[in-house]
């Protein structure tokens, strides 16, 4: 398996800054939580697509990563259709497909290597504390590769915080999904050490 799928191309998309990318990829995480309205959500997913031809990128290339995606998504539809409702199956599928969309999108239009630097910038402040920001960075940027399982995350941390009828504060969706996210990255990490690789 290849840690990057970046495909070369001069475009205004490959052009932005990699921070601007992955604060969108952020900000775009937040927001869907805050609607459950599907025609919103559809209308994001109409923008987020359009960022594939702004990208110049080949239509082969797209649908051969997104394909294995595609099908997870028509049976998570399909699994919320029949054991809950056909509207709650669309708003989380628009929700897995928006992010699966962005995620895509930037890890084919940006070098790992700059995508890892940002990070490492990011997480630096957090050194002191025990945190590595090199290896962190890394697995991170890999992470992103399968943007489903941090849509998975998301989606456990709104409904535990739905539950105590926190859902549509920020903070309390932002922390845990933050403490989750680091959690599993040191679980990766630490499971590429234990096959021999150094980070």
């Amino acid at each position: 398996m290849k840690l990057s799928l970046y495909v070369p191309k001069d475009s205004p998309v490959h052009a932005l800054p990699p921070g601007w990318k992955l604060g969108l990829l952020f900000m775009t995480g937040l927001l869907i939580l805050l609607t459950d309205d599907a025609r919103l959500l559809g209308t994001g997913l109409a923008i987020a697509l359009v960022g594939f031809p702004l990208a110049r990128l080949p239509s082969t290339e797209i649908f051969h990563q997104a394909r294995p995606m595609l099908i997870v998504l028509a049976i998570f539809f399909a699994a919320h259709a029949m054991f809950t409702t056909i509207e709650t199956g669309t708003v989380l599928t628009l929700r897995f497909a928006i992010m699966i969309v962005c995620g895509l999108l930037l890890t084919l239009t940006t070098r790992v290597s700059d995508l890892m630097s940002v990070l490492e910038r990011i997480f630096r402040p957090l050194a002191p504390l025990g945190l590595n920001p090199e290896k962190t960075s890394l697995v991170f940027a890999m992470t992103i590769r399968f943007i489903p399982v941090l849509a998975e995350t998301w989606e456990t941390v709104r409904a535990a915080q739905q539950a105590r009828g926190m859902d549509r504060n920020a903070l309390a969706l932002l922390i845990p999904m933050t403490v989750l996210t680091l959690r599993r990255a040191d679980q990766i990490s630490d499971a590429i050490e234990a096959r021999g690789i150094d980070l």
